[in-house]
């Protein structure tokens, strides 16, 4: 018989930080652990495999991916599962299974229906010890493995990661990227898969997680009758080299064609359940997690070097690095690395101040303890704090840790740890292995854009961008909120869902995996103006890719027997909206502003019309919708536009012919009136949303509102630092602007303590007049500007955010090349006009105010 023990648990942190500590733990015979907590919150549960081997554990195969291969093949069938009877299997139960394989761990989960906890354990019972390994299917999967190195090798933030970690370690095995190295994997057998599964996936290797609505002693029977007859191996723990401590700096460079550079630095740190590192992770917030650290004021915000900022300390159970990393022009590299240097010299020097790390104590106790919201995240951190310390009070010492810092406690980690002399200094950019700074003055190509009208109507644009070997492809229809009634609202999200439910030529499954087999990605869904259907992939693949996606418009099968499922999914996305009081308020204040006009409506529509939609509702948008002058297909990539042209004329050469929706072509004009609603929910804080009726994305104010909008949300603002950091009345605050066609609205949000809501709703009042009066200052007009050109320049740097750019602005009739005349337009803006077009649409007369109260 297993063993049972029940967990002890030391005094409890206060109930909004208190992690889980009340879990059953058994062992069975052959040396298999199981971990259970009951959560009966909801219905649900998540089922964790945890194996107690990564690409640390890979021995005489180092930097093979060894891990991550075996990880893959365990779903490629058993003794008496197919690869499509386990994913099916699993569906049919109603779960969502996924893996992922990091430096020490492998992990096999499923998440869903607490009543089908036995069904799940079935199937991963079946996977951890029954894989059948085939060689057929490894040779098939080891290529898509490939596939996925090329696209990591292709992305610049992992490509300097990777090369960090090549740099600071020397010994260790974490100098590896977890995928491995392709020349190393490449020599890989079936056997040395099937060895690396007989050496680590033993009972006495591994141990299972399992938290939800089920009842621990049904489920340790189910467990034991399934898991049971693993037999234990012997099995010696792999012995990892040591480290040797850096001494003297270290640099590397790798040349990368990208249009920006990034830099990083790291420092060599202890591992995971040192004492040190609840004071790192705290300094690692204090440096670069969010828009009020100190890189991102002093880099981006007062210097506006860098494009964006970051900051971690992450670790193996031994070791880790502490790094530092931002991405700015090539010309601004040198200066960056300048800066960044001063500003954790500065933090070496004198430490954080106290109100500063309580902030950010605050932060980092929210962050690990939101986790625990869900199954899931309780698995999680179960499963982490027992791989790392055999413990269940793992996180809740840790969090005691970063409770008990202090600001000497934070400066001395960072002079123990963070020294100049000891710095891992790494670049990826254009030209920066042989030119060094002298490569940062290089001004970046752009793509070559082209504008189709194809013989059918249809409009086609494709960016020739040959730097990767990658393409995205976008197909866009108008349809969403102005083409749907108070009858059918959500029914074009509900369509786009059930457009993945098969074709004449493809079945479900098919469709889910065909992109997934070649390591591309599959995207259908809709937004508030259009169907989206598109393809990420590989340079190579796109034929096969726009072949899916045609598919998928010309053909849908539409099978009556799936849409009572999605529509429950999409219920299901409603009511989770209406738990949260800020959406609760928005949406209330949206319906308000925009009274008798379709945007009064979201995409998802209501619960009662979801509910009522039929499948002739489906046919009937997907008829209108995707037509040839109400659509704009979009490519971006490594392709040549004639070769596009030919490829996308004959693809979708069969699409109905049919007109641009004129339901996307008018300006709305509402008759509703400002005024106040009070609305009540059964949750503690309370939420203050005040709305303005504004312009459509077609107007020019939308430019001047956006700058605004980009005042008025960050952690800078004087939003920000009046009403939460001045007057302590906020837990957050900000703003939010929103452009539809023909439609929009200004929002300025507080979230607060119920018994402050006056207070907080005065002054939040008091600035939106103020800012109506006077506008916004120099300073504030200065630093939304960067701030805006940093969004503009990130959403142009990948070919999915390109072929989106393109296919938005063109559908939405402001012309595919609108993106190119932003920066124009946002340096015309003056503050005269900013504060012209902050009289005309705010103001304590023209507010639409929504409080949402506790019961």
């Amino acid at each position: 018989m297993p063993t049972l023990r029940k967990a002890s648990s030391t005094k409890s942190l206060p109930p909004t930080v208190t992690p889980v500590t009340d879990a059953t733990i058994t062992t069975l015979p052959n040396g298999l652990e199981l971990i259970i907590r009951e959560d009966h919150a909801h219905p649900l549960v998540s089922v964790q495999v945890w194996i107690k081997a990564g690409s640390l554990q890979e021995e005489q195969h180092a930097g093979a991916g060894i891990a991550h291969c075996v990880e893959h093949m365990l779903f490629k069938g058993t003794g008496k599962r197919t690869p499509a009877q386990i994913s099916q299997g699993i569906q049919a139960l109603g779960g969502y299974v996924n893996a992922y394989t990091s430096f020490n761990r492998t992990v096999y989960w499923i998440d869903g229906l607490a009543e089908h906890a036995d069904g799940y354990l079935d199937i991963l019972a079946d996977m951890v010890q029954n894989s059948k390994l085939d060689g057929e299917e490894l040779t098939r999967e080891m290529d898509v493995i490939r596939r996925e190195m090329a696209m990591d090798h292709d992305d610049p933030g992992s490509t300097i990661q990777h090369l960090l970690q090549s740099t600071a370690f020397r010994q260790h095995p974490l100098r590896h990227p977890i995928i491995g190295h392709r020349e190393v994997f490449d020599q890989l057998t079936r056997e040395d898969i099937a060895g690396f599964v007989r050496r680590h996936y033993v009972p006495n290797n591994a141990f299972i997680v399992i938290v939800g609505d089920v009842d621990t002693a049904a489920t340790i029977k189910s467990v034991t009758a399934l898991f049971g007859g693993w037999k234990r191996r012997a099995f010696e723990p792999v012995q990892l080299p040591f480290e040797p401590r850096q001494q003297g700096t270290r640099f590397a460079a790798k040349n990368f064609a990208t249009e920006l550079t990034r830099v990083a630095f790291a420092w060599q740190i202890p591992g995971d359940s040192h004492a040190d590192k609840p004071a790192l992770d705290v300094l690692a917030f204090l440096l670069g997690s969010g828009r009020s650290s100190r890189l991102y004021q002093e880099l981006r915000e007062k210097q506006a070097l860098a494009h964006w900022v970051w900051a971690g300390a992450w670790c193996a159970p031994e070791c880790g690095l502490f790094s530092v990393e931002a991405e700015c022009d090539p010309a601004d590299s040198a200066k960056l690395r300048e800066s960044m240097k001063a500003v954790i010299e500065k933090m070496r020097t004198t430490g954080p101040n106290r109100a500063e790390l309580e902030k950010a104590v605050r932060a980092t106790l929210s962050s690990q303890v939101r986790t625990l919201s869900t199954v899931k995240g309780q698995a999680g951190s179960i499963g982490h704090g027992w791989l790392l310390a055999g413990s269940l009070e793992y996180q809740q010492r840790f969090l005691s840790g970063i409770r008990s810092l202090t600001p000497e406690l934070v400066r001395d980690a960072a002079r123990r740890y963070l020294l100049p002399e000891n710095i891992s200094t790494v670049i990826v950019g254009p030209d920066v292995e042989a030119q060094g700074d002298a490569a940062e003055g290089r001004q970046p190509t752009r793509a070559e854009i082209h504008h189709f009208k194809l013989k059918n109507g249809l409009t086609l644009l494709v960016g020739e961008n040959p730097r990767l070997p990658l393409v995205s492809l976008r197909a866009n229809f108008l349809a969403g909120v102005p083409a749907e009634t108070d009858l059918s609202a959500g029914v074009t999200q509900i369509s786009a869902q059930m457009m993945l439910k098969g074709t004449k030529r493809r079945a479900t499954a098919a469709i889910a995996s065909e992109l997934e087999n070649l390591g591309g990605q599959l995207n259908c869904g809709a937004d508030a103006h259009r169907f989206i259907v598109g393809a990420d992939v590989m340079l190579g693949d796109e034929a096969q890719a726009l072949d899916l996606v045609s598919d998928l418009i010309l053909n849908p099968s539409l099978p009556q027997t799936s849409l009572a499922d999605v529509k429950k999914r999409q219920i299901a996305s409603i009511l989770e909206e209406q738990e949260d009081p800020l959406t609760v308020a928005l949406r209330k204040a949206r319906r308000e502003i925009f009274a008798g006009q379709p945007f009064h409506r979201t995409g998802l529509g209501s619960e009662e019309t979801v509910a009522a939609l039929k499948l002739a509702d489906c046919r009937d948008m997907i008829r209108a919708s995707l037509t040839t002058h109400n659509g704009v297909i979009s490519v971006f990539g490594a392709v040549k536009a004639a070769e596009v042209k030919k490829q996308v004329e004959k693809a979708f050469a069969k699409l109905p012919k049919g007109p641009r929706h004129a339901t996307h072509s008018r300006t709305y004009h509402a008759s509703s009136k400002p005024g106040a609603w009070t609305e009540h929910l059964d949750k503690e804080q309370a939420v203050i949303v005040v709305g303005f009726r504004t312009v459509g994305l077609e107007d020019r104010d939308v430019h001047a509102l956006n700058l605004i909008d980009e005042a008025c949300s960050d952690m800078g603002s004087r939003l920000f630092n009046r009403i939460r950091e001045e007057l302590g009345l906020a837990y957050y605050v900000g703003a939010q602007n929103f452009a539809a066609m023909g439609a929009g609205a200004f929002y300025f949000y507080v979230g607060t303590d119920p018994k402050k809501v006056k207070l907080a709703e005065k002054e939040l009042m008091a600035q939106i007049n103020d800012l109506a009066a006077n506008g916004l200052t120099a300073d504030e007009i200065d630093r939304a500007r960067v701030t805006w050109r940093s969004s503009w320049l990130r959403s142009q740097q990948g070919n999915p955010g390109m072929a989106d750019n393109l296919a938005w602005n063109e559908i939405n009739g402001l012309g595919w090349d609108h993106f190119q005349k932003l920066p124009g337009i946002m340096a015309d803006i003056s503050s005269k006009e900013i504060q012209r077009m902050a009289a005309k649409y705010f103001g304590e007369k023209k507010a639409f105010i929504v409080r949402v109260l506790p019961k």
